[in-house]
């Protein structure tokens, strides 16, 4: 026969082990960031266009300060707040839909020295140029615009 005592003691000590392991926390899947591809962009390295290349944008970044440019292997994060240009090992990212994702905390393996930045709206377009000193190349983004047919219709 059980005594209540002996039971009362087990239980406690059961309510206090789950008590225990509902306080440790879990470890919190990393947040995540998405890339979006930008349709209709042009790019150039030294004003000579690129066969194989593609640009992306976080679509919560409602100025559009951060690009993602997928070239060949290499990723480059382009941020024209900053005017900084990062390289990201390839590993990184994983294809989601047709763009990528990325962990939120996710470090650059390098950061790539540029100059000359020229970040200018041409009306139809908006241009980003800047120049990777290492590697004494030019690289421009031609992002195009959507027409603003506010002014017309009043």
């Amino acid at each position: 026969m059980i005594r209540p005592r002996a039971l009362f003691c087990c239980a406690a000590l059961v309510a206090a082990i789950c008590a225990i392991f509902a306080a440790i926390p879990l470890p919190a899947a990393p947040e995540m960031v998405t890339w979006i591809p930008v349709k209709d962009a042009l790019f150039q390295v030294d004003t000579r266009p690129v066969k194989v290349w593609s640009l992306y944008y976080v679509r919560k970044d409602k100025k559009e300060q951060r690009f993602l440019l997928q070239l060949g292997a290499r990723y480059l994060m382009i941020d024209t707040q900053l005017r900084l240009v990062t390289e990201f090992d390839p590993s990184v990212f994983t294809r989601k839909g047709d763009g990528y994702e990325m962990p939120r905390g996710a470090k650059a393996v390098s950061a790539l020295p540029s100059e000359d930045w020229i970040l200018r709206d041409r009306g139809t377009a908006f241009v980003i140029q800047w120049k990777l000193k290492e590697e004494g190349r030019v690289l421009e983004i031609e992002l195009p615009k959507l027409p603003d047919f506010r002014n017309v219709l009043w």
